[in-house]
């Protein structure tokens, strides 16, 4: 975003600005021309100056220049999102994949926890306080960094821990956990679901963004069965996992015949990041309804098929409520 796009006259029923918020763009090359809100040591991107009015600031005159030093010293936040409380059951409105994320985050409150969230953090809502997590220290992260990324594109772990067993997380802890694109990476996904709802207390939220396989890399890929998800829960075995390592190179990541095995043992043997399960929005559905019948209850469970708007959506949405 520019400074001379969308300019937006403040309006005289602005709502009161919440306390510390600063409008800064820097004058450097390092964050190009974005603008951000920033707060509590975080910045969040301005994806529209549309966004500004409702936390009290008015464009352009509240915006200042700051150099980059000033930018980089702030940890890198969700998106701003639109200030206001919506429901779940305004989901049918949500005509993208980024509105949804948006309208989930806005029924959250409280303290809660984002794993694994890497360049892309959730647009929380800014009067919730989160934490994020991540199972390799920041220092790996920013050395496994995609091209074009730089270290202040990522979020920087507060705590590490994986989205596995939530270690180092204390149990009725937190209202809410979010996990983006993160439990297909889980060699137990059960255990997932039964180890949140531990951590979170009576009424947080388990939010969970999950890549639909068909508009993937894993559209090659059987569906998991719910027998295999379950063995990995009561049995995990090496050799199961041995197993995922050879279908994701051999159907999704295609390897060259020759080179397959000594790409599986090499990344097996260094427990390499890749998605181990694959699912549906209904087979998916169906795990979760196994460990509500059999393991722990969750109070409500609410979901959403992927979003075909005007951009395609790759992802579908459950929220689990304790």
């Amino acid at each position: 975003m520019t400074v001379s796009q969308n300019p937006v006259q403040a309006a005289s029923s602005t709502p009161p600005r919440i306390p510390g918020l600063a409008l800064l763009q820097s004058r450097g090359g390092v964050f190009g021309e974005k603008v951000y809100v920033c707060v509590r040591g975080r910045r969040h991107y301005v994806p529209s100056v549309d966004r500004l009015a409702g936390y009290g600031l008015r464009w352009p005159d509240d915006l200042m220049q700051v150099g980059d030093t000033v930018l980089q010293a702030f940890q890198i936040g969700g998106w701003l999102p639109p200030r206001g409380v919506q429901t779940l059951d305004e989901a049918p409105a949500a005509d993208s994949s980024a509105r949804m994320r948006e309208l989930i985050a806005s029924s959250l409150r409280g303290d809660g926890l984002e794993v694994g969230a890497g360049a892309s953090p959730f647009p929380v809502p800014l009067h919730c306080a989160v934490r994020y997590g991540d199972r390799i220290p920041h220092q790996q992260l920013v050395a496994e960094l995609y091209p074009g990324q730089t270290e202040f594109d990522l979020v920087r772990p507060d705590i590490l821990t994986d989205f596995d067993d939530f270690d180092n997380v204390g149990d009725a802890s937190l209202d809410f956990i979010i996990g983006c694109h993160v439990i297909e990476h889980v060699f137990d996904p059960i255990g997932t679901l039964v180890n949140a709802h531990r951590k979170l207390r009576p009424g947080g939220r388990l939010v969970l963004v999950v890549p639909e396989p068909s508009r993937t890399f894993d559209r090659a890929r059987p569906l998991t069965e719910l027998d295999h998800l379950i063995q990995d829960h009561l049995d995990p075995q090496s050799k199961r996992d041995y197993e995922h390592y050879d279908e994701f190179y051999r159907l999704a990541f295609e390897t060259p015949a020759e080179q397959l095995r000594a790409k599986v043992d090499e990344e097996f043997a260094r427990r390499g990041d890749l998605h181990v399960h694959v699912w549906t929005h209904e087979s998916f559905g169906a795990m979760v309804e196994h460990v509500n019948r059999s393991l722990c209850r969750w109070s409500s469970v609410w979901s959403h098929r992927v979003i075909d708007g005007a951009e395609p959506g790759i992802e579908f949405y459950f929220v689990l409520t304790k």
